[in-house]
């Protein structure tokens, strides 16, 4: 298993050769996630991943192409099902960080949830969810709304209009696909119209 920092990567980053961004490594063949919309290869659910093997790969793709937010989600993604939470984050961090629009998604996931003992920060959430709704992540899309309407976002910088989450909704309603996507969808948008209604 390749644990190496990224200061420790950066090292050794010049004597790596340099991969196309559009390259198929064995990073994304074991660690993709199936509802990535940039993923480049077929996504692994969480009971498939041989977490270890997803690791190293992505471990040796990085030393190739540090800068890379794609795989560096990945990474983390392969550390977190793991439970190596600390090993995760600056990984997640860094995608996120980067634009990474599904790692915005799940770090704020991650934070809105507590999980692996990260500390609960809402409006932290909000800026990520926030960013990566604009690019157009439906997961985001819906979300966003969905803690408005819960005032889960109360006293944070509220960055999306009114206006902003019907194009959301709207955006995820034609990326929705299978019945429950649809009635999730349907069901945010109705709250959020009687939310509207009264505010």
């Amino acid at each position: 298993m390749i644990r190496l920092s990224l200061f420790a990567a950066a090292l050794v980053l010049s004597a790596a050769p340099v991969l196309a961004a559009d390259e198929i490594t064995e990073c994304d063949k074991l660690a993709a996630h199936g509802s990535d919309p940039d993923r480049i290869a077929p996504g692994v659910s969480e009971k498939d991943m041989d977490f270890e093997a997803a690791q190293k790969a992505c471990g040796v793709a990085i030393l190739a192409d540090m800068t890379n937010p794609r795989l560096q989600y990945q990474l983390g993604r392969a550390y977190f099902y793991d439970g190596k939470f600390d090993a995760a984050m600056p990984h997640l961090e860094y995608a996120a960080e980067a634009g990474y629009q599904q790692a915005q998604f799940v770090l704020g996931y991650i934070i809105d949830n507590g999980y692996g003992g990260v500390a609960k920060d809402p409006c932290r959430v909000e800026d990520l969810w926030f960013k990566s709704a604009q690019q157009g992540r439906m997961a985001s899309r819906v979300s966003y709304p969905h803690h408005v309407v819960r005032d889960m976002f109360k006293g944070c910088k509220q960055q999306a209009s009114t206006a902003d989450m019907d194009v959301y909704l709207a955006g995820a309603k034609d990326q929705a696909s299978g019945y429950y996507q649809r009635m999730l969808v349907s069901m945010v948008t109705e709250e959020f119209a009687a939310y509207k209604a009264k505010h």
